[in-house]
């Protein structure tokens, strides 16, 4: 039963018969008391159909229905077959909300107000695209309550456009060109200095125009026109790749930490477990090839091999690949370090301490270049009659230590397992024949004598 036969059957028992206002009276036939008043509630504006059933402003009672300016009836939510007007003051039609929007402007579930269905003609007669329903523009809340950003109305993008936008999302310095690419209109052929501007007839794109070769400071890399001063794919030359993405003056910047160990072996003979020190060494650097500038300088040719050896046997191991240039001088190591991974010096048999030193000396700028640019220096020491090795890396300012002391034979604990040097070496080892530890503390100490440090780690970071 619907509420308005509900109210036509309550009208009917309830008040059948009641009492007049009038003492002593009832209401005519064919009226009823209302608050005290008798009323035709089949003609009554303010009780039509029922006692309180107002008809509103402009509405009128006809047999008991209110109708309209046009003989159209008036929907009060009572049935959900009839159009809505606006009039229900917020209660949607059939007691369903509609669409969550009340009714005064707002599309009531696809159906507008006026009983005109939304899809081409809007209230109003104009059509929809320009001037939607209610006077709100489409773009944020379209036809039918359903909001814009996948499907635009109708199907069609609004004013030509799909609705969230397309095109592109291009980095800084670069144009979005056709709505679908993002380039640099300053070196694209395609798109030299503008969108659809093609540099023909061999001319090259260099700062934003043709032309026959390129302008300074650019360079021709593999067709393009770059700044080698600050291109990370072109850093300093052509296809030097920075990892880091970034490219400075020619070098690139914030790159991977260095490296520098010192080992108190110097694998005249070795073991397994030892030889990991130094192979795990060397593979510090990523990549399928690990490109080792080696300095022989006074080192015995069984304390080479040695070490070769270590990393042969390392590189087997982990499936990796190395390849070794020798330094013939210590004049050639600043110039061969620029493409070298890792730089290996050897324990310097026949070496004196001054020569030693000088060593240092002469390349301390270009270590620590090398080591701020993410290089590896890996030096083995033990043999010789001299100080030690060690220093050429303190000369370098690269490790400070003031003596060493042999402990060939001696039994070693791995103090710092998880560091990457200590990869699968036995945490308690022998050391073999020219084994020394170091009087020193700087960096991370991997292997130790109960006397002192034999094999450190140290990180620098750019």
């Amino acid at each position: 039963m619907t509420r308005f036969a509900f109210a036509l059957a309550l009208a009917s028992l309830g008040l059948a018969g009641c009492a007049s206002p009038i003492v002593g009276a009832e209401c005519a036939q064919g009226f009823d008391e209302c608050s005290g008043a008798c009323v035709d509630l089949t003609s009554d504006d303010d009780n039509c159909g029922g006692c309180g059933f107002s008809c509103g402003f402009g509405g009128h009672c006809v047999s008991g229905r209110c109708l309209g300016d046009g003989g159209m009836p008036i929907d009060f939510g009572l049935d959900a077959d009839l159009p809505d007007l606006g009039l229900d003051g917020g209660d949607p039609d059939g007691g369903v909300p509609d669409g969550g929007d009340p009714d005064g402007g707002d599309p009531d579930g696809g159906v507008p107000d006026g009983g005109v269905p939304d899809g081409g003609d809007p209230d109003g007669g104009d059509p929809d695209g320009g001037v939607p329903d209610g006077g709100v523009p489409d773009g944020g809340v379209p036809d039918g309550g359903v909001p814009d950003g996948g499907d635009p109305d109708g199907g069609d993008p609004d004013m030509g456009d799909p609705d969230m936008g397309m095109g592109c999302m291009c980095d800084v310095g670069e144009t979005c060109c056709g709505g679908v690419t993002c380039t640099n209109v300053d070196v694209d052929p395609l798109n030299c200095g503008g969108c659809g501007i093609e540099c023909t007839g061999g001319l090259v794109c260099s700062l934003g125009s043709c032309r026959a070769v390129c302008a300074e400071p650019t360079t021709l890399c593999g067709g393009l026109c770059v700044d080698t001063s600050n291109d990370p794919d072109n850093c300093g030359g052509c296809a030097v790749r920075c990892a880091s993405g970034l490219c400075s003056m020619g070098a690139c910047t914030a790159t991977t930490p260095g490296h520098v160990v010192l080992i108190g072996h110097s694998y005249r003979t070795s073991r397994i477990g030892m030889n990991r020190l130094l192979g795990n060494t060397v593979f510090i650097p990523a990549g399928a090839t690990v490109e080792v500038l080696a300095y022989e300088g006074d080192a015995a040719g069984a304390v080479v091999r040695g070490a070769d050896a270590a990393i042969d046997q390392v590189a087997m191991e982990r499936g990796r690949m190395w390849t070794k240039t020798v330094a013939a001088t210590a004049a050639d190591i600043p110039a061969l370090l620029v493409a070298s991974d890792v730089f290996l010096l050897y324990s310097q048999t026949r070496a004196t301490d001054l020569e030693l030193q000088m060593l240092g000396v002469d390349l301390r700028t270009a270590l620590r270049t090398f080591v701020n640019r993410g290089g590896v220096v890996a030096v083995t020491d033990g043999d010789g009659a001299h100080a030690g090795t060690w220093q050429v890396l303190d000369e370098a300012l690269l490790l400070e230590a003031t003596s060493r002391t042999n402990v060939s034979l001696a039994t070693l604990a791995v103090v710092a397992p998880a560091d990457t040097i200590a990869n699968l070496v036995p945490l308690a080892y022998r050391g073999e024949s020219d084994t020394v530890y170091f009087s020193t503390a700087a960096g991370t100490v991997v292997v130790e004598h109960p006397s002192g440090p034999v094999a450190i780690h140290t990180i620098f970071t750019p």
